[in-house]
């Protein structure tokens, strides 16, 4: 499109117009962020639901482990008893031998795990302990997207509000430029990001950083006609 001259009215509106877009595109990026903080302190809480349920799974093996040393020790307890008997109607020294180990085996296993158990009741009171902890942080943590939730749905509100206040201002201001001139604003808006006018400050253009030549800084200063910073493209404006 080719380049408009326009007039310093047109300018004003302009650059209005993009202040406009700017606070625009800043509320609904922040209302897309909004969603986010929640989506973090979800994770969280779920992080801590698959510690608890991996706790849970060990907690179930140990419980299980436990039943069986039990009926180990149980057995070994029967088989001493049927050693001592055995050993009570030995006939002959390999009968009584053959008791004696039978009941030093029993015992032996009795032993293990009896210290097998004692681990793992250890490992079962750390792994309750642990399991509360993380309980009351799920909790805590609910509590806190509850009220983030209502936290972000009355900042929605407002932000909404405030988009659509900026939205009647827009169309107002709009309907006020001819639309060539709006159609030429739109072009340049997504050729430059959204920064199609800047200001020069101290001979510098704001957008790009480059200093500016003395001839296009006094021309700026008169107010005669667009200026360009040459190396960026932008239309640059003086505030005053």
């Amino acid at each position: 499109m080719l380049m408009l001259e326009l007039s310093k009215e047109d300018l004003e509106k302009l650059i209005e117009l993009q202040k406009i877009d700017s606070k625009i595109i800043k509320l609904e990026l922040k209302l897309k962020e909004l969603p986010r903080e929640i989506k973090r302190l979800e994770e969280v809480a779920t992080a801590r639901r698959n510690k608890i349920a991996r706790i849970d799974e060990r907690i179930e093996e140990l419980s299980e482990r436990r039943k069986e040393l039990e009926k180990l020790i149980n057995d070994s307890y029967k088989q001493i008893e049927e050693a001592k008997k055995k050993k009570a109607k030995a006939k002959n020294l390999e009968d009584y031998k053959e008791a004696i180990k039978l009941k030093a085996e029993a015992e032996k296993k009795i032993i293990a795990a009896t210290k097998e158990i004692e681990a793992i009741l250890k490992e079962l009171n750390s792994l309750f302990r642990e399991r509360e902890r993380m309980e009351e942080s799920v909790a805590e943590h609910e509590r806190k997207i509850a009220k983030k939730r209502e936290e972000i749905a009355k900042t929605e509100a407002a932000l909404q509000r405030k988009l659509e206040e900026l939205g009647g201002y827009r169309e107002k201001l709009v309907s006020e430029i001819s639309p060539e001139v709006v159609e030429f604003y739109e072009e340049k808006k997504y050729e430059f990001g959204g920064n199609v006018f800047v200001p020069a400050q101290n001979r510098t253009c704001s957008g790009c950083l480059m200093q500016i030549p003395s001839a296009q800084y006094s021309k700026l200063l008169k107010g005669e006609g667009l200026v360009h910073c040459p190396n960026c493209g932008r239309i640059l404006y003086v505030v005053k």
